[in-house]
């Protein structure tokens, strides 16, 4: 019997997702095949003829199947990149966003213009991307990473022994906006708060694509009727971080003047800036306190 080529598993596997109503077939299913064969995504169009074995085309099925039923890309390669590192993705937090690179960037910025030591506190960390990316940009800042799921910082906790910085980004125990901060006796020291919290209109939750609706942890999603949740309950609690100079929030598409308008009452004199995202949205809320 002849064995299978690339290309043809190819064929086969960007018209099942098609068929499943995938957005990005082509795309989904050479990114499956890539890690699936263990080989770089742009080499996959020149190793086209190459034949594939009865034990991967065997693993590549499986997962494409996964992908068929509308479990995100991610989840099923159990990998995602973000500001240039990897990081292990997996059901218990969810997805990063490539917009969240824009709140990286501007608290990364902030943060060496204000030339603070600093101590940052990363609030609902999920996969723990944050704090590993700015731990990474800024090696003398100090992190402390907090989520209200236990499943969440575990994987965090994996994220960040995998880029070996345990010395500098410390898991708290799970608990709701500052209280981890606070039972852990560290909310003293905290100088910059950021958060990607959950901003999704409760009633706009079923309607999104199933691979959000469907799989991705719902606490990480839900703000509430109109999404701002997160932003009431927190910013009066920052209010009394004593040593409190910079905020970095990530916001939904059309949120951030809501969020803004929060913001000024809590802090009147702070300064703030309203970050687009590449996709021209206004996606970060800054405020320097």
């Amino acid at each position: 019997m002849t064995p299978i080529t690339i290309a043809e598993l190819v064929v086969r596997g960007a018209q099942q997702l098609a068929a499943a109503g995938v957005d990005s077939p082509d795309f989904d299913t050479s990114s499956l095949l890539a890690s699936t064969l263990n080989i770089e995504l742009n080499k996959i169009p020149l190793v086209r003829n190459e034949p594939v074995t009865p034990t991967a085309e065997r693993l590549f099925t499986q997962r494409l199947k996964r992908r068929m039923k509308r479990e995100p890309l991610q989840y099923v390669l159990g990998e995602i990149e973000f500001y240039g590192l990897p990081f292990k993705c997996d059901k218990r937090a969810m997805v990063p966003r490539p917009e969240t690179e824009t709140l990286v960037a501007a608290a990364r910025d902030a943060i060496r213009t204000l030339e603070v030591r600093p101590v940052i506190a990363d609030l609902g960390t999920g996969t723990g991307i944050i704090a590993v990316a700015l731990a990474c940009a800024l090696p003398n800042a100090r992190v402390y990473a907090t989520d209200v799921s236990a499943e969440a910082l575990a994987l965090a906790r994996e994220n960040v022994q995998r880029q070996g910085l345990a010395a500098r980004v410390t898991l708290l125990p799970p608990g709701q906006y500052l209280e981890p901060l606070d039972s852990s006796g560290v909310a003293g020291e905290v100088e910059v708060v950021v958060a990607n919290p959950p901003y999704v209109e409760t009633a706009q939750l079923d309607q999104l694509q199933p691979e959000i609706s469907q799989f991705e942890p719902r606490i990480a999603l839900d703000g509430g009727g109109d999404g701002l949740d997160f932003y009431r309950h927190l910013l009066p609690q920052c209010s009394a971080l004593p040593r409190l100079c910079l905020l970095v929030l990530e916001v939904g598409q059309g949120q951030a003047e809501a969020v803004a308008s929060i913001i000024r009452r809590q802090f009147p004199s702070g300064q703030l800036q309203v970050i687009p995202d590449l996709a021209h949205i206004e996606r970060v809320v800054l405020a320097i306190i």
